[in-house]
């Protein structure tokens, strides 16, 4: 039996405590006629958590949408120069939103509506989701600079050699 990573646990987990808060104001919307005030407020919170670490799976994996259009049809050098240059712009963006994610989560004073919890919360669980996209997308740039490969879509050769 394969454990899986701790973020896809966590996703999992957070997916279906949303399911479950979304039944639960469906049910007292709708069959109870008295639906309770903070599941809507939490539910969009959820999503969003559910959002950003679904995100740095992704990224984990590698599966985000990405243009292979240059990748097949450029000579092999401007390729591998074409993906250097697209992890170094990746691991930057996700390297700023990470340190401007920490600065909205230190100067939130706000709380939540519903509940007796700050935002400042929700923006940290986002910061750490950019801080592993930025992590992750070391490692695979990292990766494409030892082995060559593109690694962007199942159906890209795995090395410019092909």
């Amino acid at each position: 039996m394969r454990i899986p990573p701790l973020d896809s646990a966590l996703v999992f987990l957070i997916f279906w405590l949303l399911s479950g808060i979304v039944f639960l104001q469906f049910f007292t919307r709708y069959v109870l006629n008295d639906s309770i005030g903070w599941t809507e407020e939490i539910a969009r919170y959820l999503l969003i958590l559910v959002t950003f670490l679904g995100s740095a799976i992704a990224v984990r994996r590698n599966t985000h949408i990405s243009v292979e259009f240059f990748y097949r049809y450029l000579p092999k050098h401007l390729a591998r120069l074409l993906s250097a240059v697209v992890d170094f712009l990746r691991i930057s963006l996700l390297g700023i939103m990470t340190v401007l994610c920490i600065q909205l989560s230190n100067n939130t004073q706000q709380m939540m509506t519903s509940i007796d919890v700050s935002k400042s919360v929700l923006y940290g669980f986002v910061a750490g989701c950019f801080c592993l996209m930025t992590l992750y997308s070391i490692i695979a740039a990292w990766r494409h600079v030892l082995e060559g490969k593109l690694d962007v879509a199942p159906d890209v050769p795995a090395s410019w050699e092909e």
